[in-house]
Formats: C-alpha cells, sequence, structure tokens
C-alpha cells in the first residue's frame, strides 16, 4: 500500500508537469550571474554580501551520494550527521543554528515545514549542475529561517545522463536523466536510488544501521511566445534510516531496533513574462514531508507538514550595462499545516493539528553607476496574530576597481519564527512545546573583498552578528522545553576562500574559516566548531577527453555538544578530524567511463553528534554514462 501510494503520488507530479509545461524553476540566470541574493539575477559585480559557487567540476571532485558533503567546500559552513550516510543531517552557516539556514531546489522551498530546517537525508542522487550559497542575512528576500543564509540547488543539465555505483558497507547506488529541448519545449526526469548496510551508529560492534533513499523528479518549460514562458517542476523522495536509541539515558546510544521512513512530495508551477517595460514572475508551490518512527517494528508517531506558498514579483530595469536602476517588487503569501499523531498517550494526548498563515510584502532596488554597485531591500510579514509582524532590512554596496579587486560591505535585519516542533512538539516523557515563544531577530554586517587575478580569484570577509530571543532547549525533569534566551547570542568571523587555475587540465581551491559563536552566558554554542578548513584540487586530460581525478581535504576542528545521559546535560568536546575523498576517472569510450571514488580514507573517527558513531574509510567502483 505504502509503495503504491508513493507511485500514485508520482503520477500526481507527473500531471503538474504536464499541465505547466525549466529545468531551472527560478529564474534563468547566466553562468556569470548570481540568483540567490535578489529579486533578479545580477551580475557577479553587483553581489554586495558574501556568495559561494560550487559548479559541475567542483562538484565532481566530491561527487558524494549525498548532497550535504559537497558544502564541506564553503567557508563557515558547519555539517553535523548524527551517525553514517544517509541519517539525520543538519547544516549551519555561520555558527547560526540549522532551521536558520533555507535551501532551494530549482527555486523552490525544501524544508522541513514542521521544524523550519532540510531533512538532508532525503537529498541524494540528484543531478545538480550549480550551487550557489549566500551567507548571512536574506530574511528580506525570504522570509523566516535565512537568517543564517540561503543555499540554492540547480539539477538539469542535456542529453542523457547515468552512473552505477557499489563498494564498502555494502552501499549500491543509481543515477539516471534525460533532458531533451524540442521547438520551445524543454523537459527533464530524473530517477536514482541509495542503498547502504551502513556501521553501527552506537560504536558497540553491534547490529548495523542502514539506510535508503529514493526519488524521482521532473521538469517541462513551455515557450508560449518570445516572451513569454510556463514551467513546472515535481520532486517524490523517500529516505528509510536506522537508528539507535538510548535506552537507558546514560547519554550513550544502545543497540536496539529503531527505524524512520520520510517521504516529501514537491510540485511547483511558474509563469515568466514581459509587459512593456515590466518582467513578471507568478508561482505557486507544494511542499509535504511526512516522517513516521518505528520501534521494534512497530508504528509509533507520524509528523506530517505541509507548505502552500503562492508568489507574485514584477520589476523594471533602466539604463544600460554600465549605468542602471532596477525596482522590483514581491508578495507572497504562505500557509503551513503541522499534523502529529502518537500512539504513546500516557503522559497526554500528544495528538496535535495546527495551521499558520503569513503575508509578505517586499521591494527592492538597485544601481549601478560605474564602478559602484548599491541595493537596499526591505520586507514586512503579517504573521496573522500567531507571532508579532516582522519588518527586515538589507542595505549594500560595493565598489569595482579597475585592476580587479572589488570592496564591498553590507549590512541588515533578519527573523526567524518558532518552529511548529518548538511551540506544539509533545514527545511523551521528555519533551512538551512552548506556545509563548517568540521570534527569534538578528542583526549582522560585514565586510569583504573580492580579487580577480585572471586564473586566481580569492576572497575574504569578516562578519559579526547578533542574536536576540535565541530558541534553546530548556532540559528539566522529567521533561524539557523550549525557551527563549533573554540576552544577546553573539557570532563573528572571518572566511577565506581561493581559486587558482593552475592551467587548463589543473584546478586548485581552499576555504577557511574562524567562527565565534556564544550564547548569552558567553558559552559556545554547540556543534559549532571554530576552525573549518577544505583544500581540492582537480585534473583533467588535455589528451584524452573524459580522463580525470580528484582529490579533496575537509578539516573539521573540535567542538562542544552535550551528554544529555545526565542531568543537568553534561558539556563535552567533540574531536576535530580530516575527511579525506578521491574520485577518478576514465573513458571506456565516447559513451561510458568507469569511476572509481573513495571517502575517508585515513579512515578517521568522525563524531559530529555525541554518541554517534561515523562511517569508516570506504572504496567504491562504478560506471558512468558520458
Amino acid at each position: 500500500m505504502e509503495i503504491d501510494m508513493f507511485f500514485k503520488r508520482f503520477l500526481l507530479s507527473s500531471a503538474v508537469i504536464a499541465s505547466a509545461t525549466s529545468p531551472v524553476f527560478a529564474q534563468d540566470a547566466d553562468v556569470d550571474e548570481i540568483i540567490v541574493t535578489s529579486l533578479r539575477a545580477i551580475p557577479a559585480s553587483d553581489v554586495t554580501s558574501s556568495i559561494s559557487i560550487l559548479n559541475e567540476a567542483d562538484l565532481a571532485i566530491r561527487n558524494s551520494p549525498y548532497f550535504v558533503d559537497q558544502l564541506r567546500a564553503i567557508p563557515s559552513v558547519g555539517v553535523s550527521r548524527s551517525g553514517a550516510v544517509g541519517a539525520i543531517t543538519q547544516v549551519r552557516i555561520r555558527g547560526a543554528e540549522g532551521n536558520h539556514t533555507l535551501v532551494l531546489l530549482n527555486g523552490v522551498e525544501v524544508s522541513d515545514p514542521t521544524i523550519g530546517e532540510t531533512d538532508f537525508s532525503l537529498w541524494s542522487g540528484l543531478n545538480t549542475q550549480r550551487v550557489e550559497v549566500a551567507r548571512g542575512e536574506q530574511s528580506v528576500l525570504y522570509g523566516s529561517d535565512s537568517i543564517g543564509g540561503v543555499i540554492s540547488i540547480t539539477t538539469g543539465g542535456e542529453g542523457i545522463s547515468g552512473a552505477i555505483e557499489y563498494g564498502s558497507f555494502d552501499t549500491l547506488r543509481g543515477q539516471f536523466g534525460i533532458n531533451k529541448q524540442i521547438e520551445g519545449l524543454s523537459f527533464g526526469l530524473n530517477a536514482a536510488g541509495f542503498k547502504t548496510d551502513g556501521v553501527d551508529i552506537a560504536g558497540l560492534d553491534g547490529e548495523k544501521d542502514g539506510s535508503e533513499s529514493y526519488s524521482i523528479s521532473g521538469n517541462a518549460e513551455l515557450e508560449i511566445t518570445p516572451d513569454w514562458s510556463i514551467s513546472g517542476f515535481s520532486s517524490l523522495r523517500r529516505s528509510d534510516s536506522q537508528t539507535d536509541p538510548d535506552t537507558n539515558f546514560d547519554g550513550l546510544l544502545d543497540n536496539a531496533n529503531r527505524f524512520r521512513r520520510a517521504d516529501q512530495f514537491i510540485a511547483a508551477a511558474s509563469i515568466n513574462g514581459q509587459t512593456g517595460v515590466v518582467n513578471h514572475i507568478a508561482r505557486a508551490n507544494f511542499n509535504e514531508l511526512v516522517a513516521d518512527n518505528f520501534a521494534e517494528d512497530v508504528f509509533t508517531n507520524q509528523v506530517t507538514g505541509q507548505r502552500t506558498k503562492l508568489l507574485y514579483s514584477p520589476s523594471v530595469s533602466f539604463g544600460d550595462t554600465n549605468q542602471n536602476v532596477t525596482l522590483s517588487g514581491l508578495v507572497d503569501w504562505e500557509s503551513t499545516n503541522y499534523q502529529r499523531k502518537d500512539t504513546n498517550t500516557a503522559f497526554g494526548d500528544p495528538n496535535q493539528s495546527q495551521t499558520f498563515e503569513t503575508l509578505g510584502i517586499a521591494a527592492e532596488a538597485r544601481a549601478r553607476l560605474g564602478a559602484i554597485a548599491l541595493n537596499g531591500s526591505v520586507r514586512h510579514d503579517d504573521n496573522d496574530g500567531r507571532f508579532e509582524d516582522a519588518t527586515t532590512w538589507r542595505v549594500g554596496g560595493a565598489y569595482n576597481f579597475d585592476f580587479g579587486g572589488k570592496l564591498r560591505a553590507s549590512t541588515g535585519a533578519g527573523v526567524t519564527n518558532p518552529s511548529f516542533t518548538e511551540i506544539f512538539g509533545f514527545f511523551p516523557g521528555s519533551f512538551v512545546g512552548n506556545p509563548e515563544l517568540i521570534p527569534e531577530k538578528s542583526k549582522s554586517w560585514e565586510v569583504g573583498y573580492d580579487h580577480n587575478f585572471g586564473n586566481v580569484e580569492a576572497s575574504i570577509s569578516y562578519f559579526d552578528a547578533s542574536l536576540e530571543n535565541e530558541i534553546f532547549t530548556a532540559f528539566g525533569f522529567p521533561t524539557s522545553t523550549a525557551d527563549n534566551r533573554e540576552g544577546e547570542s553573539e557570532r563573528s568571523g572571518i572566511e577565506a576562500s581561493l581559486g587558482w587555475q593552475v592551467s587548463d587540465t589543473l584546478n586548485i581551491s581552499a576555504a577557511a574559516s574562524k567562527i565565534s559563536s556564544e550564547n548569552d552566558s558567553e558559552e559556545d554554542e554547540i556543534r559549532v566548531p571554530e576552525f573549518t578548513a577544505s583544500a581540492a584540487i582537480n585534473w583533467q586530460s588535455s589528451t584524452k577527453d573524459g580522463l580525470r581525478a580528484g582529490l579533496a581535504a575537509d578539516y573539521v576542528g573540535s567542538q562542544d555538544d552535550f551528554n544529555f545521559g545526565s542531568f543537568p546535560a553534561e558539556r563535552v568536546a567533540l574531536d576535530s578530524y580530516v575527511l579525506v575523498s578521491a574520485t577518478a576517472e576514465y573513458p571506456l569510450n565516447d559513451r561510458l567511463s568507469v569511476t572509481v571514488r573513495g571517502e575517508n580514507l585515513l579512515d578517521e573517527t568522525t563524531v559530529d553528534v555525541f554518541g554517534y558513531n561515523g562511517t569508516g574509510a570506504g572504496v567504491f567502483v562504478g560506471f558512468k554514462i558520458r
């Protein structure tokens, strides 16, 4: 019955594509343009805040089965995985929390509506073409949940793509995609699967905790006239993961059968066109995530989150490339639903059904005056009485020197609303939500310098952010709850990146960051390493088309966490580690290559969350359609 429902949803997603027929659901942009920091695509020279880009060559170096591991190449991005590959994973940007990072897939927000952060265990098998990561306040464009930053993923490609791979931990993954263009119509389909036996995340050499994920997605775009087009995008994903609980409450995991299944369905449609000098974008999208939990193969609870969003954005531009002004507006309405079903009623009724609506109105002005780029944005969100209405803003400026340098600065204010789980969550005997929570408010500023030396690109930034009303878990006995901190939490840091095109065949890249992230008691925030760094080298043959190799090293510094088995919870230190990965591709003919991939080649002990054992060294071999 569950599999039948899975494919019924895929048929529905196919109908969405057929009725609103882009490989890119977000606004189209040239390779040298940025889409994540503005209501319209802009040249990189106009960007006034910190931005990082991963292209296809960058992504091929690690070629990780889960997209989240690619983000280790970005400065100030921290990855916290609760165990082995395929387990629940959080991403923190600039020391902010996981629900402060917004993730867009082809322009559609994919976060879990119930907790406000993205379930990265669902995101394997993406046919990713490009990734943009904007660090710092983005609430003025995207509303709540983006005060840490925004990750924008673009999928697609051209022609037929496919790969299959097998290796350590009895891991098998495969992907197949097709993208075509026919006289004004472009469309694509992509299917992927991943399965691994995993490791014993309790670290007791007991039963292994494996995971599986499957996905199928499609997109289409139809050019109605030279000035108007309609597009559709749909995705259906399933993730199954085994884990271990702390059955005796000593802070350490024990071998027991726990299982989580997450299903996510996304459907979106848009229309883009021009009337006179005004450009129009209208979008509608729906996102549903259903998570079922089982103990010893017996159903325990289900959490369902649904997000429906309608958006309209007009924009008008005046001037030429060197002297221009762009004025853009935005109106978006969002409705989020939360439902929880639980079999444990010993401590009260845990079942919930709640709805939250918000209406956002924003305006953006951008100007290019020769070497100077300026921008200013403001947004107001009407929270329908659930929370205090919020007004957020951002201003920025940049000066482009004629010798290849750019000096930039920006400042802004953002907001994150409490999640459904923090307000209404009820985990019998352990956690009760707090309906009195108020939104978190953030103010930040940054200054940076970028330089293009021709074959070398370098960037350095300093940022400072303060967070009011930070939401934290107040541990108690017998139950804990969520609460707001009374003082300000402070975050600051320095981040740098370097890209060097050594020759036509050799590229070297590196990134590093140092972050201070403290709560209002001047204690380090948990799961935020002070130091992170990465380095990668990518080589491709000049004589044999398709022959390439890559090597990457990702350093994660020591970080704090809590041992929740003691009362009160005890602060513990997690050791630093280095993840070394390598990939190679050898073409057998014009259409087929053999691939080799290695991960954690130094067999480091990796612990991102106290008590959860990570995966050791692995080697994988496969084939790829060229």
